[in-house]
């Protein structure tokens, strides 16, 4: 006999389109196959300091660049917790945002600081979706097959 599992997920993301962070509740179960359900979802407006960062973000030094990814990581978790408020999850999947993506030449990186995530949300999180992906010759897109 099969074990029942039953997982409640945010899902956290930006993309270069920069339109804003995008949130969703989903439930993931499974008896014999698994399924799912979205629950909630929204894309929040960035504001005009995030999104001319985000925009400007690959042009910055190293330094500059894991100061913002520390600064973007607060800012992730306080927008969790405003969309969350008393909502619980299991734990958030957080993609962040992409700064660079070079699969051929085996590098990309994301910001939005996991650690930072957790903390500010006391929230299991998971993040950083593309470094094994393409460290494993892969696109950076593990998700896309499934």
């Amino acid at each position: 006999m099969s074990k029942n599992v039953k997982y409640r997920v945010l899902g956290v993301m930006s993309g270069t389109s920069l339109d804003g962070i995008d949130l969703a509740i989903c439930s993931f179960s499974k008896t014999k196959n698994w399924e799912f359900s979205i629950e909630k979802c929204v894309t929040l407006p960035y504001s005009k300091y995030w999104k001319e960062t985000l925009q400007n973000i690959h042009s910055k030094s190293a330094a500059d660049i894991k100061r913002i990814d520390e600064k973007y990581g607060i800012f992730i978790g306080d927008t969790i917790n405003n969309f969350l408020a008393s909502e619980k999850v299991d734990f958030i999947a957080s993609h962040g945002h992409t700064i660079f993506h070079q699969p051929q030449n085996k590098y990309t990186l994301q910001i939005g600081n996991g650690k930072t995530i957790a903390k500010i949300t006391g929230t299991t999180t998971i993040n950083d979706f593309r470094s094994l992906d393409v460290s494993l010759n892969g696109q950076g897109a593990p998700l896309v097959p499934i």
